[in-house]
């Protein structure tokens, strides 16, 4: 009578079909009385043979064969079981070890291939992250050209409205020519208004200006017969030492008796406080 310890080692071989036709009806019996235990080795050791046919033992690496055979034999030597159980282990045990190879080397080369895909995807990723950094140099190349532009456009736009208006003045009715000299202690400059007090407007320009620090502004004055000094406007000259002022003629004010340009704190003063750089008298003229 076989035992379930007989039946157990048999397992095996019965996944393999290389039982007689009296072992395997033994299992097959054992096997529909309930044996759960047995049930699962069987399906475990059928998914093992399964996996003969997916990968031939030799193709994978030598060494591992080697290993695993090896390994087998110093199991068996180790146990040398006797009878039809040693007869049993010695049949399945070849078998047993190509399974167990083919299952190794289907894993092995499933890593292989893992990693290589891995190692495809980074480099497609890298590839994908210099296209992205080198676009986006390029966006950054093409948006600083594209703010030179448009600040081109605007200074272009800025130089139009300025000799525009200038035109305009220049054009203007009753236009009357105010130089202006630099004040006794004051570096060298001049300056020039073209005043038309018809139309209550007047075109300033100051040349040879140094500049002022950022907390301080020229501020250009009407002085006038009724008021005095009288707001004509703010400027800061260009790196040339070039300023400009588009002003306005102040109306009740009497006449226009000079014009002056002092240095005061940034944002202007109502009244003159500062330093006077440049003065010049203008023929009596009523606003």
């Amino acid at each position: 009578m076989t035992n379930h310890e007989d039946i157990q080692n048999d397992l095996p071989l019965f996944a393999l079909d290389s039982l007689d036709t009296e072992e395997r009806r033994a299992i097959e019996q054992h096997l529909a009385e309930g044996c759960d235990a047995c049930e699962r080795d069987l399906q475990a050791w059928r998914e093992i043979v399964a996996m003969v046919s997916l990968e031939a033992p030799g193709s994978a690496p030598a060494d591992l064969k080697e290993k695993l055979l090896a390994r087998v034999r110093d199991e068996a030597a180790r146990g040398r079981p006797t009878g039809t159980v040693a007869r049993r282990r010695i049949g399945w045990a070849a078998p047993l070890a190509l399974a167990a190879l083919a299952l190794l080397a289907f894993a092995t080369y499933r890593e292989i291939g893992f990693r290589a895909e891995r190692a495809r995807q980074a480099q497609v990723v890298a590839g994908l992250q210099r296209d992205l950094e080198a676009a986006r140099g390029d966006l950054e190349k093409v948006s600083a050209a594209l703010a030179a532009r448009e600040s081109d456009v605007t200074s272009l736009r800025a130089a139009l409205a300025s000799a525009q208006e200038s035109l305009s003045i220049l054009q203007a009715r009753g236009l009357s020519l105010v130089a202006l000299k630099e004040t006794k202690d004051a570096p060298p400059a001049e300056g020039h208004v073209l005043l038309s007090p018809p139309t209550g407007r007047a075109l300033f320009y100051a040349f040879d200006l140094p500049p002022v620090p950022p907390d301080k502004t020229y501020e250009l004055w009407w002085i006038t017969e009724k008021e005095g000094p009288v707001q004509a406007g703010l400027f800061h000259p260009d790196e040339r030492g070039l300023g400009r002022v588009a002003a306005t003629v102040p109306t009740n004010a009497g006449a226009i008796q000079a014009a002056a340009v002092t240095v005061e704190k940034a944002g202007g003063v109502p009244k003159p406080q500062g330093p006077m750089v440049l003065i010049g008298s203008a023929a009596a003229t009523k606003s």
